[in-house]
């Protein structure tokens, strides 16, 4: 692979440099880590046990979905008008379309008050607006959708999701929340936890501050779930919280058996063939880690657990360093990681952790004259051009990994994006940069009071999203599942746990400095990741093993221009509703 390298710009503003990354940092702020305990005072306390279809049992007050209802033989026509019988799916473009289940018609009883920030009229949702106070603020202002733009997109696609998923006689209605405590602020997480609970009565609420750990612990304490918490955390904490903590993306554990058939089906024992320093690529590969910790430690068990697999899988690491989010001391920390790596002589360098990091590591590696290959795991936007581009060239020319994002396509063919423009005719989203953000969590959101049935509860919300068939597997649309189908087995333990995250495959990637196209903030220009296998996906234990292509453009893809045939949803006739 070729190398790139530019002259940065000369900077007065200590936090200029980071640029427009400030828009991907919100999404980090919504929906980073935090774990959380028990205690409980919702009207339905949800317990552990995984039931519906990918748990261990069945609860009979979730809905019959479609497909399970022909199978069985039942009344097709309870399903309604809204739903495609060709598909057994609700009449939208999308591939993730909601399962059908039996209409609820107008006058029924849908059992009230059956939760924490339900009526029978209602259920309350709060989106959580992290403050732009602190270590972020320079990086937020100016450099986001309006508020106001934001505000028009939540309008839009609650309304929109209000009418076409099943809510059962009720309004889903959102409260703003404006937080003023820093990400990592404690006390201020667990005091906007407590007004969110008590004050607002919500549901559920989408959004969080990034490091505070109290936040969610105080929401699961008082009943509520949150939407957006816990990116990061092991699972074990999940399986902790279970069932008031959902998200997108896969936890540390998932990621980890997904990189380790990349290294040990791919990668160990042979030659570090894609370092920079080319005395390295003559040497049989040494591992080095690199990971993110929280203030308060959440990853030492997983650190024991990782240390175990990789023996049992004929792998380990020569050196692990940690480090935590703490803006004015990553620099120094990152030349010191560096050092360590190099003295043990890493030829490998496997990253976890946020995408600020890497921007301090590879320019340190560069100063120390240290050239190793970099493993990529995609963990918290790690994987997106936009901060791909902001990594030294020098070193960033020798990335690779996986990615449980999706092959990239123009913003305006995403679900969103499309989805509002077929509701309200050719009307593009008001937020152009956090509108699939916003799309995202309300989507889940209201996936799991559709699927939930009419006795909305954290124990049916949990049933349903486990009732839910796994769905997508695409190039453009990975596998997402909850609870549990058997993909994930904890890689020491030998069991299975169920799954609280959508996301169950992952990609194979390479950082190509001379590919050109927009990143996901639009801006075109040099620097792409590129999709091995034409953007193929795998899930845990089905990655092939034969040689890594890296450097290889054939059979990549970076930016697609359309939706392969394949992957394309049905299409139905426009609503032509008209932007509320």
């Amino acid at each position: 692979m070729t190398s790139l390298h530019r002259p940065e710009p000369k900077q007065t503003n200590p936090m200029a440099k980071y640029g427009p990354i400030a828009a991907v940092l919100v999404v980090i702020a919504v929906i980073a880590g935090v774990s959380i305990s028990k205690r409980g005072s919702s009207t339905d306390q949800a317990t552990t046990e995984g039931t519906g279809g990918g748990g261990t049992g069945t609860n009979p007050d979730i809905p019959v979905i479609f497909a399970d209802a022909k199978k069985a033989g039942g009344n097709l026509a309870d399903y309604g008008e809204r739903c495609d019988q060709a598909t057994g799916r609700i009449k939208m473009p999308s591939l993730f379309a909601p399962p059908c289940v039996p209409a609820h018609k107008a006058g029924t009883d849908n059992g009230g008050a059956t939760s924490k920030g339900v009526t029978k009229d209602k259920i309350t949702i709060v989106q959580y607006k992290a403050s732009t106070n602190g270590d972020l603020s320079a990086l937020l202002q100016g450099l986001l959708d309006t508020p106001e733009a934001s505000a028009a997109t939540w309008k839009a696609y609650v309304n929109m999701f209000n009418e076409l998923y099943e809510t059962y006689g009720r309004k889903v209605e959102i409260v703003d929340f404006q937080s003023q405590g820093a990400m990592d602020d404690e006390v201020a997480g667990k005091a906007d936890a407590i007004k969110i609970a008590e004050e607002l009565n919500a549901f559920a609420v989408i959004g969080a501050p990034a490091l505070a750990q109290s936040y969610a612990v105080e929401l699961k304490e008082r009943g509520v779930l949150c939407i957006g918490c816990g990116q990061g955390v092991p699972d074990s904490t999940y399986q902790k919280l279970a069932p008031y903590v959902w998200g997108a993306q896969a936890t540390p554990e998932q990621f980890l058996l997904n990189l380790a058939d990349l290294i040990t089906g791919r990668l160990n024992g042979k030659n570090a063939e894609f370092a920079g320093d080319p005395e390295m690529r003559n040497r049989k590969r040494v591992f080095g880690v690199v990971h993110f910790e929280q203030k308060v430690p959440v990853y030492k068990e997983l650190e024991e657990q990782v240390k175990q697999a990789g023996q049992d899988r004929g792998y380990e690491t020569a050196v692990t360093e940690t480090y935590v989010l703490d803006l004015a001391k990553l620099g120094e920390r990152a030349t010191t990681i560096v050092a360590k790596m190099k003295e043990a002589n890493v030829t490998s360098v496997i990253f976890l952790g946020d995408p600020l990091m890497p921007m301090q590591l590879t320019r340190a590696a560069t100063e120390q004259n240290y050239f190793p290959e970099w493993i990529v795991t995609g963990t918290v936007l790690t994987d997106t051009n936009v901060f791909g581009r902001r990594y030294d060239p020098k070193q960033w020319s020798h990335a690779f990994g996986i990615s449980s994002l999706p092959a990239k396509m123009p913003r305006e063919q995403g679900d969103g994006w499309r989805l509002h423009q077929w509701f309200y005719d050719d009307a593009e989203p008001a937020a152009k940069t956090t509108g699939p953000i916003i799309y995202a969590g309300i989507q889940l959101a209201f996936l799991g009071i559709h699927m939930a049935g009419p006795k909305l509860s954290p124990t049916t919300f949990r049933d349903g999203m486990f009732n839910y068939p796994p769905t997508g597997g695409g190039v453009t649309s990975p596998q997402v599942s909850f609870g549990d189908h058997g993909f994930f087995t904890n890689p020491v333990t030998k069991t299975s746990s169920p799954d609280y995250l959508g996301i169950d495959d992952v990609a194979l990637v390479w950082w190509d400095p001379e590919a050109e196209g927009p990143d996901e903030s639009g801006v075109v220009a040099k620097g792409l990741y590129r999709y091995i296998d034409n953007g193929a996906r795998y899930l845990p234990g089905k990655m092939p093993k034969t040689d890594l292509p890296v450097g290889k453009v054939e059979n990549t893809v970076t930016i697609l221009d359309e939706v392969p045939a394949s992957e394309r949803p049905p299409t139905y006739p426009s609503p032509k509703r008209q932007v509320p």
